[in-house]
């Protein structure tokens, strides 16, 4: 639940990454002699090099709207993830329910469903407003219905559990997880 593309991200961290590399590596080149002579064999490198001044401070520039692009970029992603579930205010007293008691209530209820490989819970902070989303992954060729009435039971007991209702999002995934569950076997 990030205001960008998962993949995107990846591109830029990649390419990030190995500009970082490759600047490294010539710097290193330029200033330390092992460094030099293990990249010699490959690369030709110029032993003297005159810069002028201007153009160091254009690299400077770059450099500089570079980290401020990256640090904007990753100040603004993930908008939203919370570990508080419900905060209560009344006059000077406050209420603060943690995420986990809502992760312990929905395993708990979710525990003796026999398709129900594993859980996951989040909450986050949309429009001003806790809401949390449950993933239930469902073992392969399980029983979506039973589970949905299982995840229903157990929204029901945190509804309780909580004294109020919270604005839940429930996502049934398969994947690689569920497909390589073991069987449960009764004794």
């Amino acid at each position: 639940m990030t205001g960008s593309n998962r993949t995107m991200n990846r591109i830029i961290l990649l390419v990030l990454g190995l500009v970082a590399v490759i600047v490294g590596v010539t710097i290193g080149a330029g200033v330390l002699t092992p460094v030099r002579d293990a990249v010699q064999p490959y690369v030709d490198l110029p032993r003297n090099l005159d810069v002028p001044a201007s153009s160091l401070w254009i690299v400077v520039a770059v450099c500089a709207v570079v980290i401020v692009l990256s640090l904007l970029w990753v100040f603004t992603r993930g908008r939203g993830g919370t570990s508080v579930a419900v905060r209560e205010r009344s006059g000077d007293d406050q209420v603060t329910v943690n995420v986990a008691l809502v992760r312990d209530v929905v395993e708990h209820e979710l525990q003796d469903v026999r398709d129900v490989v594993g859980t996951r819970v989040d909450t986050y902070l949309v429009r001003r407003q806790r809401a949390a989303r449950i993933r239930v992954a469902v073992r392969r060729g399980g029983d979506a219905v039973t589970v949905l009435d299982a995840v229903d039971h157990a929204v029901s007991t945190l509804d309780r559990t909580l004294g109020r209702q919270l604005p839940i999002l429930v996502h049934l995934t398969g994947g690689t997880r569920s497909a390589l569950a073991k069987a449960t076997r009764v004794h």
